[in-house]
């Protein structure tokens, strides 16, 4: 779930929670380069952010296949409909089929803490992907995840994109020298 700029702005808008990207430095990510030659790529959106996403998907080397729709027990924001929904894209990148082939598009769970994804979705990753995994702007550590972001010890780094796990330590003398870690 990238930290889409779009129509996050305002009183109740995820810039209030994060720090938000701009389309073109979410677009330059490697995220292709990070995934295997075929391999299966899950991103979050919402209605403002569709068709971006399906754009930014395949720069990143992926063809939008599928989506899943997680329903939420709460209304949201919206310009036209109140949302009570995000979608998951799948993308593949090379050939890649899914595991499981009886997945449901839909499921409703409840809403929790903003942005807060349903750990369910990581279990149904799981089920339809083989791994290795790796989860790109996690706000928690998963279980069989790697991860990356700003609001979790990050188990890889991506040169360029730095997260505060990034940052080391070294103890010069009584100095505390703080480092981004690409200067090592």
């Amino acid at each position: 779930d990238p930290p889409w700029p779009t129509g996050q702005q305002g009183k109740y808008g995820a810039e209030h929670h994060y720090n938000l990207m701009t389309l073109e430095r979410i677009k330059a990510m490697p995220v292709g380069d990070l995934a295997a030659d075929n391999a299966h790529l899950y991103l979050w959106c919402y209605p403002a952010t569709r068709n971006t996403a399906e754009y930014i998907m395949s720069g990143w080397g992926f063809d939008f296949k599928d989506e899943f729709v997680w329903g939420k027990d709460q209304m949201g924001l919206g310009q036209y409909f109140r949302h009570a929904h995000e979608t998951l894209l799948l993308g593949v990148k090379g050939k890649l089929p899914v595991k499981f082939r009886g997945q449901r598009s839909f499921t409703m769970l409840p809403r929790q803490g903003h942005s807060h994804k349903p750990e369910e979705v990581h279990v149904m990753i799981q089920r339809l992907s083989p791994g290795p995994y790796l989860e790109l702007f996690a706000r928690r550590p998963m279980p069989g995840f790697d991860v990356w972001g700003n609001q979790v010890d990050a188990t890889i780094s991506i040169p360029g994109y730095p997260v505060p796990s990034d940052i080391k330590t070294k103890v010069s003398g009584n100095t505390v020298v703080a480092t981004d870690g690409e200067s090592d």
